[in-house]
């Protein structure tokens, strides 16, 4: 009978060390979880924010790289045609049968001529909101600042 006592107590023992293992071996707590969320959220809010920032740049200078060659067309058809196309006329005569470049925003250029200052012409976008003036990305870039 004292075997079985003492066999039994030897099989509680080490069924307690098997827990109190277990135990260093738990999981994160609710808590913890929480708060490591919490950090990858803020770290990618940060990121947002700068690639947001970036991106909105990089449609800025597409703009202007774009009104850029518009000007090339409109020199090309000035330089055939001993002068540059009306207001009227619009980029469309520049272009001909081709379809007329629009910003990176989706509008279409505003054509101008006479430009401002004594220039022959000017090629206006309107920027991100599509309506005069604003600012940031909503701001409008005109060709004749550009140069």
């Amino acid at each position: 009978m004292k075997e079985r006592l003492q066999s039994w107590l030897e099989g509680q023992q080490m069924i307690a060390r098997r827990s109190r293992r277990r135990g260093r071996r738990r999981g994160m707590s609710l808590v913890e979880v929480m708060v490591v969320i919490a950090i990858i959220l803020t770290l990618m809010s940060i990121l947002a924010i700068g690639v947001f920032s970036v991106f909105g740049e990089s449609q800025i200078q597409t703009t202007i790289l774009t009104m850029g060659k518009v000007s090339n067309r409109v020199e090309l058809y000035a330089l055939r045609k001993k002068k540059p196309p009306s207001t009227s006329e619009g980029l469309a005569a520049a272009f001909g049968n081709e379809q007329v470049p629009v910003d990176s925003w989706g509008n279409e250029f505003r054509y101008v001529q006479p430009g401002p200052n004594g220039k022959a012409y000017d090629i206006i976008s309107l920027g991100s909101d599509g309506q005069e003036g604003g600012t940031g990305n909503a701001a409008d870039i005109r060709w004749s600042e550009q140069q």
